[in-house]
């Protein structure tokens, strides 16, 4: 199995939580894991993503991971879902295999047989795309002003403070879920911040749910293996 590097800093403790899942789930294969984590500047980040540059921002990716590369790495992640509005950028600088989760989120979607909407929790860039582009426009629940800012304001309460379980947070979400679900017609919330996975690590949400995190993370395990 090909070592993994994973680019993380996307706030801190979603890097930690790949690297302890992917250590759960080589555990379990009875096969030993070998890891680099680079650490990305999270300011940099944000203000390529908030510039919509998505040169400067898989030029900048693209160099953290020719560095896993050279480091023996055999394939790279970004342990966060907005800069993968770069990942065709970050894919053509990079010299090793990138794991794209918006190629997880639409697999996932088109296999699920989910056939209702789906509404997507994460930072505004990523509601408003529809995650890119990886959620069909047909299947994704669009938000009102009022209810997209709180979601954008909560999620990056969460990931710049690298809260975990927080009640007042997670009652937020929660009403806004059972909201979306019970009185507009939802099917499932779409988790499209890999903060949120590790904010719900210890108690999952009350609402019908996808992890964006994990997806990746299979998809991670997969193409290690293949």
């Amino acid at each position: 199995m090909p070592k993994i590097g994973l680019i993380g800093g996307l706030a801190f403790r979603a890097g930690i939580f790949y690297y302890e899942q992917l250590m759960q789930r080589y555990r379990a294969r009875g096969e030993p894991l070998e890891l680099i984590l680079a650490h990305a500047d999270i300011s940099r980040v944000l203000s390529f993503v908030n510039a919509r540059d998505a040169a400067g921002l898989g030029d900048y990716l693209g160099s953290l991971a020719n560095a896993l590369s050279d480091a023996g790495c055999g394939i790279v992640a970004v342990t966060a879902v907005a800069p993968h509005f770069a990942i065709a950028e970050l894919s053509r600088i990079a010299r090793v295999p990138i794991a794209n989760v918006l190629e997880a989120i639409a697999a996932k979607l088109c296999a699920s047989g989910l056939h209702g909407r789906v509404a997507v929790f994460g930072n505004r860039a990523v509601v408003q795309t529809n995650v890119f582009g990886a959620v069909p426009e047909a299947m994704a629940m669009p938000m009102d002003a009022s209810t997209l800012e709180f979601v954008h304001e909560t999620y990056n309460r969460i990931a710049l403070e690298g809260k975990r379980g927080t009640q007042p947070e997670t009652d937020a979400l929660s009403r806004v879920a059972h909201g979306l679900l019970d009185d507009h017609g939802a099917q499932t919330i779409l988790l499209a911040g890999t903060d949120l996975s590790s904010f719900y690590a210890k108690t999952p949400p009350d609402f019908p749910f996808l992890d964006v995190a994990r997806l990746h993370i299979d998809q991670i395990v997969r193409l290690a293996a293949g």
